[in-house]
């Protein structure tokens, strides 16, 4: 009885140890691959948030403080034509 109970206590500790490795792996394969792409991707998510707030910040006080036409007001002129066959 006391031998079965050992070699499944010996299965239990293998599968344990096994999980823990494959765990363990993982982890390690994430830091070492990971890593080098970590900081450019915080760097990237941050400037398209900043750009998004940005965007959305523009379009609700533009509705506010731009005005919709032109601050130039325009004038015709008139043009004197020295050949009034061609100007039409």
């Amino acid at each position: 009885m006391s031998a079965r109970g050992n070699m499944t206590d010996e299965t239990k500790t293998r599968r344990r140890a096994m999980a823990f490795m494959g765990n363990l792996i993982a982890i390690l394969s994430l830091v070492v691959i990971g890593y080098p792409l970590a900081p450019a991707t915080i760097r990237t998510m941050l400037v398209g948030w900043i750009l998004v707030v940005a965007a959305i910040t523009r379009f609700s006080l533009g509705q506010q403080f731009y005005p919709i036409g032109s601050g130039v007001t325009l004038r015709p002129v008139r043009v004197v034509s020295t050949d009034s066959q061609r100007l039409r």
